[in-house]
């Protein structure tokens, strides 16, 4: 019997991953909750001078599954684009998404 092709990467993901479990745990849920209660807003979106609600309790420094990082921080407050998209970026080598101006030109220096 084959499995769906999303329990296979859950399955994977599982596997490979195993520091995952960590944000099922209730300490996480303390952290994550404190971390958005003092910085209600995306911090990341606030530099570019957009207010958007923090939905994610983002490693600054990533773990990369090491535990006493996971745990220790520093942690900052995201919404979900800025988290997914341009985190997701920098940890592969790239760089963030460019901010654009009301034109949607890109706004260097």
């Amino acid at each position: 019997m084959k499995l769906d092709p999303r329990r296979q990467y859950d399955e994977r993901r599982r596997r490979d991953q195993p520091w995952r479990r960590l944000y099922h745990l209730a300490r996480w849920r303390r952290i994550r909750a404190g971390q958005l209660k003092r910085q209600p807003l995306c911090e990341r979106c606030l530099g570019n001078g957009v207010i958007t609600p923090a939905t994610v309790c983002h490693h600054v420094v990533p773990h990369r599954g090491d535990e006493a990082l996971f745990w220790a921080g520093p942690f900052a407050s995201s919404c979900a684009d800025c988290h997914d998209i341009d985190e997701g970026r920098i940890e592969r080598g790239g760089q963030a998404r460019q901010t654009l101006d009301a034109d949607g030109w890109p706004i260097t220096g």
